[in-house]
């Protein structure tokens, strides 16, 4: 695995567990102490956090930092409540979308 493939799996799974949680970039960046501009680094893949910010990262999402390394698509947390969370919020946003549409297009 190169530098390159390495940085892009910790870009990508940061910003899933990022979305798993429901947080945006500031609040993580607030958790880990870190800066708001050096974590979008980090999730654009240009810059490397040193191990301490890595701990500090995997504390603030709540993960392990081998699954902020893993060369897959789905990240693995131990604590399925974000996973569940993310669901309800795509199912009740889908439904809200529904029901603007209906009451856009359907007389009452």
């Amino acid at each position: 695995m190169t530098e390159a493939q390495i940085r892009n799996n910790l870009a990508r799974n940061i910003k899933a567990f990022r979305a798993i949680q429901n947080i945006s970039q500031a609040e993580l960046a607030e958790k880990a102490e870190i800066s708001v501009p050096f974590l979008s680094q980090i999730e654009c893949a240009n810059k490397f956090p040193s191990p301490a910010i890595l701990a500090k990262l995997s504390d603030a999402l709540d993960a392990n930092v081998s699954d902020l390394f893993a060369d897959k698509e789905n990240v693995k947390t131990e604590n399925y409540d974000f996973v569940i969370n993310a669901f309800k919020a795509i199912l009740n946003g889908q439904v809200k979308s529904f029901e603007t549409f209906c009451e856009n297009y359907f007389e009452k």
